[in-house]
């Protein structure tokens, strides 16, 4: 038995199966190794099929219905979902995936139905959206060295000349500016 948001999905015979993809990235080039880069748990998958007989039509116009439905922002509707596989694997949010097909079954008098809830939110995504950002470092410098002038930078009279600086270049310039005022301010504080 199967249920989203507390509705009943009636199927007779119903069948569900669980997969889960990991995906992975082969990096061994053309060697036969087997190594790979991981990229990543993706969300479980639950395939169901089930009968509907020919009699019950309202239950197959209501599962187009659920599979159609849209939630905020006009995506396909994110269902709580009721069902002890689903339970057991930590399966909490599902939404439609793929598509939902209902061939006949002439000798069984029933629709053969067929779609797939993919989870929404799963644990390794809810990990990964909780886990901490390192800060990003803007740039490294060694004590006592001097930056090299471009070619052609020393003008005729032996002058040093200032390249022209783009957009980007002005604001490195700015933080580079900012953090040697502070690299001073700590310096005369230690000599003080």
């Amino acid at each position: 038995m199967i249920a989203l948001d507390g509705e009943i999905i009636r199927l007779k015979s119903p069948r569900l199966t669980l997969s889960m993809e990991f995906k992975e990235k082969d990096t061994s080039g053309q060697t036969s190794g087997t190594s790979g880069a991981e990229q990543g748990e993706k969300g479980k998958e639950l395939q169901v099929t089930g009968l509907i007989p020919f009699v019950d039509q309202m239950a197959l116009a209501r599962l187009f219905e659920l599979a159609q439905d849209k939630g905020d922002g006009n995506e396909r509707k994110i269902y709580r979902i009721g069902c002890e596989l689903a339970e057991a694997v930590k399966i909490y949010q599902v939404k439609f995936a793929g598509r939902i097909m209902a061939p006949e079954q002439e000798g069984l008098l029933a629709w053969r139905v067929s779609f797939t809830l993919r989870e929404h939110l799963s644990v390794p995504e809810k990990r990964e959206q909780r886990r901490i950002k390192p800060d990003a470092i803007i740039g490294q410098a060694t004590e006592g060295t001097q930056p090299v002038a471009p070619a052609g930078a020393i003008s005729g009279d032996g002058q040093d000349q200032q390249p022209e600086l783009g957009r980007v270049g002005r604001f490195f310039k700015r933080i580079d500016d900012a953090m040697g005022e502070k690299k001073d301010e700590t310096q005369q504080a230690t000599d003080a």
